[in-house]
């Protein structure tokens, strides 16, 4: 599911592009690459912006505990799958459940408000370029000032915090946590159509760049966060998604080229030569979190196409192929419930059709 009409079902568009998500949680596990599929119409533009254009802005100060880190401006998300251990009467350290989120802790936290920003911001983009509406763009202006800009309430360029396990490492985040960024590449992708509308001053486009920059630093060098770039599986894969994503916003294409060239490793590694993906079947809900490797793997792919890698087609030494890897879902893209894994939350019929279509195959 693309992003984008994620965000449009967010505003009141469900009904006509199929769209019903029932909780904010099925968001988030729906919402993961920002940029596949064709461009929404105008008309279903036309129906989202209402809503956009009034939604309240939201921002990292608006968590409604205290931050572990002392600092209401630094991101915080809780771990997706950690409950309170029963064993313990304060329940701490949390353990894990893999397959049962915790929707009570995982709402404590910012990671639905960083996809609240992204759907309105999405949402107000393609009110200004498909609609050239100047209120659209001027209300993502607003949004984006208020989450990397103004110093009352921006974030933090970090995911220090991120995917926190209570009673964990002190209650800081952990690599798996630089998952949420992912969004961001849906943001550059935004600023970039917003060049030349009302949204940003010339001085609001130098911060947010330099909001980029720094965020980019962070993804280069903090511990956790190099940590996700040498996990094998979907993680590593969301993390090349964000960082290639930046670093050509940010005019570093030379690492934006660097890290496509390390994707060949890693399709390699992920996918087998019949197109399986051993580290995603492994998980307690396989299936899903095959596509959503596979969706990073598509996105990366586009990302990489302007740097001259065709990663689409690419096929590793040993065999392994995005292509052999949308082969192996196929089967069961019209009826998931023939999966013969695993699968606590059945996908929709239809998961795989933006996929095939991108690929042309």
């Amino acid at each position: 599911m693309k992003l984008r009409l994620l965000a449009l079902a967010a505003f009141g568009l469900a009904s006509s592009v199929g769209l019903l998500a029932a909780s904010d949680e099925e968001k988030l596990a729906e919402a993961g690459t920002p940029d596949l599929g064709p461009v929404p119409t105008p008309a279903e533009v036309q129906v989202a912006l209402p809503g956009a254009l009034q939604a309240r802005i939201v921002t990292v100060l608006d968590k409604p505990l205290p931050s572990p880190a002392g600092d209401p401006h630094e991101y915080v998300s809780y771990g997706r799958y950690w409950w309170p251990d029963p064993t313990h009467p304060d329940g701490l350290p949390f353990v894990q459940r893999d397959g049962d989120a915790n929707e009570a802790q995982i709402i404590q936290g910012d990671e639905l408000r960083l996809l609240h920003m992204t759907e309105a911001v999405d949402v107000l983009t393609l009110g200004w370029s498909e609609l050239h509406r100047a209120d659209s763009a001027e209300r993502a202006g607003q949004w984006l000032r208020a989450w990397l800009v103004d110093p009352a309430t921006r974030m933090r360029p970090d995911l220090d915090y991120s995917q926190v396990h209570l009673g964990h490492t002190h209650n800081r985040g952990n690599a798996a946590g630089v998952l949420d960024g992912r969004f961001f590449a849906s943001i550059v992708r935004d600023l970039r159509l917003l060049r030349g509308s009302p949204a940003l001053t010339r001085t609001d486009e130098i911060a947010v760049r330099g909001w980029f920059t720094d965020y980019l630093r962070w993804l280069l060098t903090a511990p956790t966060a190099t940590a996700e770039r040498a996990a094998a599986n979907n993680h590593g894969s969301w993390y090349l998604v964000q960082a290639v994503s930046i670093a050509r916003y940010v005019g570093q294409e030379d690492i934006a080229h660097r890290f496509c060239e390390e994707d060949l490793l890693r399709i390699a590694h992920q996918i087998r030569p019949d197109g399986s993906q051993p580290l995603e079947l492994s998980r307690v809900d396989g299936l899903s979190y095959s596509v959503f490797n596979l969706r990073a793997q598509f996105e990366l792919a586009q990302l990489a196409r302007g740097l001259g890698f065709d990663l689409i087609h690419y096929r590793s030494p040993e065999g392994g192929s995005l292509i052999g890897a949308l082969d192996y879902l196929r089967p069961y893209n019209r009826a998931p419930q023939t999966w013969p894994g695993h699968e606590k939350k059945p996908m929709a019929p239809g998961f795989l059709d933006e996929l095939i279509a991108q690929a042309g195959h």
